[in-house]
């Protein structure tokens, strides 16, 4: 498929069009909501609205920057969210560290409490690790203790991601969430990661007489894949071989359900079952060398690590990392 850009900017989905603004995200997902009724299904279940059939979202309403003026107060939200009288959400998306202030929440649920909804929500969707402040604003009122909901982008990114690989979820819809991981992940840079850096044990010995090896064809085709731990995301990958780590990777894309051999050629026809297994493949940068080599320390075998990057330029062996990782989560 042809390269597209807009000034130089890649663009990975139809929703790169429109920017790459906070804008733009809560238009990625607004259209998203309305081409995958199911997502919208899931997203109003985690706030507590439930009992709807997922064809009865056919009929919903989803406004964009819905502007209103009440008496002397004024607003704009990001996505409203409504379904004849039994529902109306109001969702304010923040990303980065950034909340909503609990003025914003009040003037929403000002909105809200003029509805003839059944069922009324306001949804803080943030990116913020964190999340107390609903727990603090519900203090302020016994009312915006039973309005307001917390939803993370995290979860978002999770459930479409889900979806976009589900044998059993529709052709449309499996093609929206996949747009829409592809914009979280590629064009917004929204950081939809699970781990900072994963540590992979990689084998130099050949997979077929005079071959590559694992550890040949991750340098040379600049990639990893694996069969079950599909849903790890990191932002670096660090292979150990022959004892040793000198280098990481950082990881630009991450594709499901893909065959290696249309990225591998040479497995095509020395490791056929490799070649056309499916697969999640994590696409890599070039490598940028470490200040040092760690080594990989006793005990280690082909265990997998992931932990955080300052631990890759402070420790002096894999174990050590792993150590100090179950140490920091503790």
């Amino acid at each position: 498929m042809a390269n597209i850009s807009i000034a130089q900017r890649p663009i990975s989905s139809p929703f790169g069009l429109i920017g790459t603004d906070e804008n733009a995200l809560s238009a990625a997902l607004a259209w998203t909501f309305r081409c995958c009724p199911v997502l919208l299904r899931w997203f109003l279940q985690q706030v507590g609205i439930t009992g709807i059939a997922t064809r009865e979202f056919l009929d919903a309403e989803i406004e964009l920057q819905r502007y209103e003026r009440r008496g002397s107060s004024s607003g704009l939200t990001d996505i409203e969210i409504r379904l004849d009288d039994d529902v109306h959400v109001v969702i304010e998306a923040k990303v980065g560290p950034a909340v909503p202030s609990l003025e914003q929440c009040r003037k929403y649920a000002r909105r809200l409490r003029h509805s003839r909804a059944a069922r009324k929500k306001l949804v803080a969707l943030v990116q913020s690790a964190d999340l107390t402040f609903t727990d603090k604003y519900a203090q302020s009122s016994s009312e915006m203790g039973e309005l307001l909901s917390l939803v993370t982008w995290q979860q978002v990114f999770d459930e479409c991601r889900r979806l976009a690989i589900s044998k059993s979820t529709d052709s449309e819809t499996r093609i929206w969430c996949r747009y829409l991981t592809d914009f979280l992940q590629q064009e917004y840079a929204m950081k939809s990661f699970s781990t900072e850096a994963w540590i992979l044990a990689a084998s130099t010995e050949p997979l077929w007489e005079n071959g590559l090896s694992h550890w040949d064809i991750h340098q040379q085709y600049k990639l990893w894949w694996d069969y079950t731990e599909i849903h790890v995301r990191p932002l670096y990958l660090a292979f150990r071989a022959a004892g040793k780590l000198d280098r990481i990777w950082r990881v630009k894309q991450i594709e499901h359900d893909v065959l290696v051999g249309d990225f591998v050629p040479p497995l095509k026809k020395h490791g056929p079952l490799l070649a056309t297994k499916p697969a999640t493949i994590w696409h890599l940068d070039p490598s940028v060398p470490l200040q040092r080599t760690l080594k990989t320390g006793p005990g280690m075998y082909n265990r997998r690590v992931r932990c955080d990057l300052d631990l890759l330029l402070s420790c002096g062996t894999v174990q050590e990392i792993e150590e100090t990782m179950r140490s920091r989560r503790g």
